[in-house]
């Protein structure tokens, strides 16, 4: 996770971040999400076959979705076009085809040739790949002709009602589901457009009063909505909820765009990787444990929630006039800027005996003992420096317990790179003390867990002491858990800032 020069702002995630703030106001419900895997693991394997339900339920999913159509002798069959051009070659219409013919064809060989020889599957065949306490999602890709055959097929199938859904783009499908099959859940999928010849022009449609209207109209169960993020908003989706609705989501494949969904509460996320938004996905929620945060944008003081501290020291002398201090565009709009010794600020916090610490840092150069860290218990205990040799450690003491990490010797210079340091002093093995850069584990294990010297009662940004190098750079959005972050909740800081955590609470796109 690299960005070029601290004169650019990380435009990349301002849409989204500003999203994330909206959220503040609307977070009374947080559901746990669902992972659909769309069209099964369709990243790994060819869309809509055995072969991607299967590789889905090993990816993790909790449902897998299909798309059907209803052939000329009445089966139902798993294909998204309504003909087979796309994925097998030869062009028959699905509709017009018999089940015989269209078993003819191979639909694996376009993705991968070890799928060659995947077939094109009947809603029996997909239902018997869903294991016990797993579900599917229905999609009709033709009308509601298909409603009763589909009834007669659900009968004989060994699937409780609560592990189908039916979804569908056409209101009349979800209608006639919901009429013919009362006691399986059905949820309207809903793609937007700008509208640019009305009155309100630029307008998304549909908006919120239209596909109320409509999922009451057709009695569905909820929405399955397409993700943008200026449609599905927090107040979006709260009058979606206020309506007794479900909400459901496609098609996401971004981890911080899941973690975003997940800020607003929806119901389940389809995925063409399941596995990898399985994995992305908080599983608690980290503001309790936030005890400092250093936005950096314009000023210094702590924007923790817990604690509203100065965290900004002027040297010896409170009365030095050095002027304001310097801040850059950064990943997270503005980073500090590090002017000199006097002007590394100075945070009145002891470090907790299980925790974590995050920042980004962009250094300009590598130079010996370019201090990113320090800790007032020791100059050489609880910091992070680097040599100019692009070599970064973390210390815990003076004897040289030590994590470390190795930058290229010219080539990360100049650019932004996330830090996070994990620590458990209860935790007597090697892997108490982790170093993860730009989200990835660096290294644990080159310490001993035998002495740990106890932190100080306050850390600074650079250096602040005596002897040591001071640190040549930008810092931005600078935070201290109370717990040891894992991977996932450290990358997705990383993606999505500490703000985040502030709005996401526990658990509870590309085309349809």
């Amino acid at each position: 996770m690299r960005r070029d020069l601290p004169s650019r702002p990380a435009s990349w995630m301002l849409p989204f971040i500003c999203s994330l703030m909206m959220l503040a106001a609307s977070r009374s419900i947080i559901r746990a999400q669902l992972i659909v895997a769309h069209r099964g693991a369709s990243q790994a394997a060819p869309e809509n076959t055995i072969a991607a339900f299967r590789q889905a339920w090993r990816e993790g999913a909790d449902v897998i979705e299909g798309d059907f159509h209803l052939t000329r002798d009445g089966q139902i069959v798993c294909i998204h076009d309504a003909n087979t051009k796309r994925t097998a070659g030869a062009n028959l219409k699905v509709a017009d085809s018999t089940f015989a013919e269209l078993s003819q064809l191979d639909v694996g060989r376009w993705k991968q040739a070890a799928f060659a020889g995947e077939k094109i599957p009947t809603l029996q065949q997909v239902l018997a790949t869903v294991p016990m306490g797993k579900r599917i999602f229905i999609e009709i890709k033709c009308g509601p002709e298909i409603v009763p055959v589909l009834r007669k097929e659900l009968a004989n199938t060994k699937l409780s009602p609560s592990q189908i859904a039916v979804i569908a783009f056409q209101p009349e499908v979800i209608k006639a589901s919901k009429t013919q099959l009362p006691h399986i859940k059905a949820y309207w999928l809903a793609g937007y457009k700008r509208n640019a010849a009305s009155r309100n022009r630029g307008a998304w449609e549909p908006g919120i009063e239209s596909v109320l209207a409509t999922l009451n109209r057709i009695k569905a169960d909820g929405l399955d909505s397409q993700f943008d993020p200026d449609v599905l908003t927090a107040p979006f989706v709260k009058r979606l909820r206020d309506a007794g609705m479900e909400v459901h989501c496609w098609t996401v494949d971004d981890p911080f765009v899941a973690n975003r969904l997940r800020a607003l509460g929806v119901d389940s996320i389809t995925t063409n990787r399941p596995e990898l938004i399985r994995a992305a996905m908080l599983s608690r929620d980290l503001l309790p444990f936030l005890d400092v945060h250093l936005k950096l944008d314009g000023e210094l003081e702590d924007a923790s929630p817990h604690h509203r501290r100065a965290s900004f020291a002027v040297g010896d002398d409170p009365q030095a006039n050095l002027g304001p201090p310097r801040f850059r565009p950064a990943v997270f709009g503005r980073g500090f800027d590090l002017q000199a010794k006097d002007r590394i600020p100075t945070v009145q916090h002891q470090l907790p005996s299980t925790g974590s610490i995050c920042l980004w840092y962009y250094a300009r150069a590598w130079y010996d003992y370019q201090t990113i860290l320090d800790n007032s218990a020791n100059r050489n205990a609880w910091e992070f420096w680097i040599y100019r040799t692009g070599q970064a450690k973390f210390r815990i003491n003076p004897e040289g317990a030590t994590v470390a990490h190795q930058f290229h010797r010219t080539g990360d210079v100049n650019e932004w790179h996330h830090l996070a340091v994990t620590w458990d002093r209860g935790n007597k093995t090697n892997q108490a003390f982790k170093l993860y850069v730009n989200g990835q584990l660096s290294d644990a294990s080159a310490w001993k867990s035998a002495r740990w010297t106890p932190p100080g009662e306050q850390f600074y940004l650079g250096g602040g002491q005596g002897g040591n190098t001071i640190g040549n750079g930008v810092w931005d959005d600078v935070a201290v858990f109370h717990t040891v972050l894992d991977q996932t909740e450290i990358r997705h800081i990383m993606f999505a800032g500490v703000d985040s955590v502030k709005h996401a609470a526990p658990k509870g796109g590309t085309a349809k």
